[in-house]
C-alpha cells in the first residue's frame, strides 16, 4: 500500500488498482496515467484513476489518501470478507446462518478512520459527520452500499430491501458511535455538541446507547 508520493518513483504504474479511502462509494479504479508535479512548492505526483462509480478522477498523492488493491478484497471494504464466508457456506445448515450473522454485523461496521483511538475526539466527531452524507434511498444507498461491500454493482449480490437493512443497522451505529463520542468528551471537560448541525442533533436526541 501507498498513500504519499516519491521523488524518485511513482507510487502507482499504470493499470495498477487503487480505492480512494475517504471516498470508498468511488469503488475501486484503475490508473491510466502517473506524473511528478509540483505542488505548494513541494513534489508530488499526479495520478489519474478511472473509478467505476465517479469516472476519471485526477489526484495528488500527497493529498488523497489512496491504497493500491493487490488482492480480490478490496481495501477497507468490512462487508468482502463476509460475503465470501456466507458464499462458502450457503449449503451448510450450520455454518451458513452463522456465517449470515457475521456479515449483519460486518456491514454495520463504520470506517476505522472514526473509531480510531489516536485520533483526537474533534477529529473522530468531524470524520462521523462525514458519514451523514449517506441515506437509504437512491443512489446513495448504492454508494454506501459500494463502500461497505467493495462491489462495483452491489444489487447484483444483493436485493435493495436487503442493502435498506444492512443500512439501517449500520445507521443506528453511526448515530450511537456519535452519541458516545459527545458523551465521552463532555465527561472529559470539553463540549462539542457546537459541531453538530440541527438535522443530525434532532436524529441524535431519539438515540439510546
Amino acid at each position: 500500500m501507498s498513500e504519499t508520493s516519491s521523488a524518485s518513483a511513482a507510487p502507482f504504474a499504470f493499470g495498477d488498482r487503487l480505492r480512494h479511502r475517504d471516498k470508498p462509494e468511488w469503488g475501486v479504479g484503475t490508473v491510466t496515467r502517473a506524473e511528478a508535479c509540483v505542488a505548494n512548492g513541494a513534489s508530488t505526483w499526479r495520478v489519474a484513476v478511472r473509478f467505476p462509480n465517479a469516472g476519471l478522477k485526477t489526484l495528488l498523492t500527497a493529498v488523497a489518501p489512496l491504497e493500491r488493491v493487490d488482492g480480490d478484497e478490496p481495501v477497507g471494504a468490512p462487508g468482502a470478507s463476509a460475503m465470501a464466508e456466507v458464499e462458502r457456506h450457503a449449503d451448510d445448515d450450520v455454518l451458513g446462518p452463522m456465517a449470515m450473522k457475521k456479515l449483519q454485523e460486518a456491514m454495520a461496521v463504520l470506517p476505522e478512520r472514526c473509531t480510531d483511538p489516536f485520533k483526537t475526539a474533534e477529529q473522530r466527531v468531524s470524520l462521523t459527520l462525514e458519514l451523514y452524507r449517506f441515506e437509504a434511498s437512491g443512489r446513495s444507498l448504492i454508494d454506501w452500499s459500494v463502500a461497505q461491500t467493495g462491489l462495483d454493482d452491489p444489487l447484483s449480490r444483493f436485493n435493495r430491501h436487503e442493502l435498506e437493512a444492512f443500512f439501517g443497522r449500520w445507521e443506528l451505529e453511526r448515530d450511537r458511535h456519535l452519541v458516545r463520542l459527545l458523551k465521552e468528551s463532555h465527561g472529559n471537560g470539553r463540549d462539542l455538541s457546537g459541531m453538530i448541525p440541527g438535522p443530525v442533533a434532532q436524529r441524535l436526541r431519539r438515540v439510546r446507547i
